[in-house]
């Protein structure tokens, strides 16, 4: 508690300390008007005494931390005798924005409580320093989570969700992500539209409590020669720091406006997405919630990470448009139809891997031998892509011709193994071949490194085979040994590639056990029917493409 009679000091040594001091410094009464100001406060406020003296401090200066700071005065410091040091007020003074700290002391002379004096320090910098830095730091760490948030997979729809879901609600209360219609099957856009079609992928909003214009999976339409789809084509980012120039440059129909106005969206940055000179589509980013509008900083902020983004939503791009070559591919070289063979009921299904970079080289076929018998061939070359696929398609072939020259199972696979160690040293493949004859209903089977068939018996008994496993084609010289095994009338192989059994974080005996309950589970169904159960319990998640062909014996022998 100050106290003038307790100082020291003369009352003209006291005034001209007060002058001379660099802190503003006021006295009030104890109605908190100003009684006194010194030199450094008259010049923070830019007034001189007579503006000052019999005024509160809300009658010269505004804001809402103003009438705050009058109130403590009041009730705090005057009334009760409380100090109050170095509080930060945000206040406009001399038509300026500033932040002033500010302490206050009740003032008292002989117990008489006279008002309060009260010392003002301008921190506007340090605070701008303060707030520029943490915004810098917090910049900097979305860009370093940008780096591990996005891009995660190659799924462009997910990875534009990604970008979103990264912006809000720390630099946007609401991102929208909408991408060309080609671009998303894997194409490129138009290289002269006078209009961009884009479909909206991914949307994030901070809150749900009012409607939005367009949703997920909706088709957008921006001419060209609009100021946004100008701007959007040349791959230039877009500010509008108000309503005003939204409504005046953006291309909204009515409803989106209207929409974007309930929504209390007051700023906006659209952001066109280009990777390797291809327009990709664009991100908008909002503010509604957030008072402050954007800008350069920000604009430039989102235009890092829509070009971050960018790369891995045109990699998802590329993945999905070999991902659609290869399985082109692989459906051009797997058998279209087969023709019905004596002394067996064939079934078969081929599905592709359920992730864009996992398509391979499984194959399946039927292939009808002299003397009525018929072989059955399945195969899985490693590795994915286009590559496999075109190996894939050459293995067939090539077993095929050898097959109706009546090359016998090991020389077969003899022939595919060196092929396939001429193909380079990453290559690899595996195989199962067999040669059913259903005159003597006996069956030859071989196989390289693949997994052994199952037999569904006709009293519904399941087991798997027991075949030597051999070596995978291409990896050695070693022979692969011929099994022969008698196959009763009404039983089913079932020839199939790992991808059916294999699953993440599960080994292949509980694969086997589940595809050997699929198949028993009612052994009466036809072929098809059972490469629809097996498919339904055994490949929804399967991560890998997966061939699969059921043979039943029957009755008929060939003629």
């Amino acid at each position: 508690m100050s106290s003038l009679s307790d100082s020291g000091l003369s009352v003209r040594q006291l005034g001209a300390l007060f002058d001379q001091l660099p802190v503003g410094l006021v006295f009030t009464d104890r109605e908190v008007r100003i009684t006194r100001t010194n030199a450094a406060y008259r010049r923070l406020v830019g007034l001189p005494d007579e503006a000052l003296i019999g005024r509160r401090p809300s009658e010269v200066a505004s804001g809402a931390d103003v009438v705050l700071a009058e109130r403590i005065l009041s009730e705090e410091v005057i009334t009760r005798g409380s100090s109050v040091s170095n509080v930060p007020m945000e206040q406009t003074v001399a038509g300026e924005r500033r932040v002033l700290s500010w302490s206050a002391d009740q003032m008292t002379d002989n117990g008489e409580v006279l008002g309060a004096v009260v010392s003002v320090t301008d921190v506007t910098g340090r605070v701008q320093a303060d707030r520029a830095l943490r915004r810098a730091n917090a910049r900097l760490d979305l860009l370093q989570r940008a780096g591990c948030q996005v891009g995660t997979t190659l799924d462009i729809c997910r990875t534009a969700g990604e970008l979103a879901g990264l912006a809000v609600p720390g630099l946007a209360d609401r991102v929208a992500v909408e991408l060309c219609e080609a671009v998303l099957q894997g194409g490129d856009p138009p290289s002269d539209p006078l209009a961009l079609r884009v479909r909206r992928v991914a949307v994030r909003d901070a809150t749900t409590r009012s409607p939005v214009g367009f949703a997920v999976g909706d088709l957008i339409t921006v001419p060209v020669a609009s100021v946004t789809g100008l701007a959007a084509w040349r791959g230039e980012p877009f500010l509008a720091r108000n309503w005003a120039e939204m409504s005046e440059q953006v291309h909204f129909t009515p409803d989106h406006a209207r929409a974007l106005l309930s929504r209390g969206v007051h700023t906006l940055m659209l952001v066109p997405l280009v990777a390797r000179g291809v327009m990709l589509g664009m991100a908008a980013f909002c503010r509604a919630e957030n008072p402050e509008p954007y800008d350069e900083d920000d604009l430039r902020l989102v235009s890092d990470l829509g070009s971050r983004a960018a790369v891995h939503i045109d990699n998802a791009r590329l993945y999905t448009r070999e991902h659609a070559t290869a399985i082109t591919l692989q459906r051009s070289l797997l058998p279209r139809h087969i023709s019905p063979v004596a002394g067996l009921e064939v079934a078969y299904r081929y599905q592709p891997a359920s992730q864009a970079a996992e398509v391979g080289g499984d194959w399946f076929d039927v292939i009808a031998l002299d003397g009525g018998r018929v072989a059955l061939v399945v195969g899985d070359v490693t590795g994915h892509g286009i590559h496999a696929a075109a190996l894939m398609g050459e293995l067939r072939t090539t077993t095929a011709a050898l097959a109706h020259l009546g090359c016998p199972p090991g020389q077969i696979m003899a022939q595919l193994s060196g092929m396939v160690a001429a193909d380079g040293e990453e290559a690899g493949a595996t195989c199962l071949y067999a040669v059913y004859d259903p005159a003597s209903r006996r069956c030859r089977l071989t196989r390289a490194g693949h997994m052994p068939p199952a037999l569904l018996r006709p009293d519904g008994r399941v087991e798997f085979l027991d075949l030597p496993g051999g070596v995978m084609l291409g990896v050695g010289r070693e022979g692969c040994p011929v099994t022969d095994t008698y196959l009763p009338q009404g039983s089913v192989l079932a020839l199939y590639t790992d991808g059916l059994i294999e699953q993440p974080g599960q080994d292949l005996t509980t694969g086997m056990s589940q595809l050997a309950k699929a198949l028993a589970a009612d052994p009466a169904r036809s072929p098809d029917q059972l490469c629809d159960s097996v498919l339904a319990s055994t490949g929804p998640h399967a991560r890998d493409d997966i061939a699969l062909l059921l043979a039943r014996t029957t009755a008929q022998a060939a003629s």
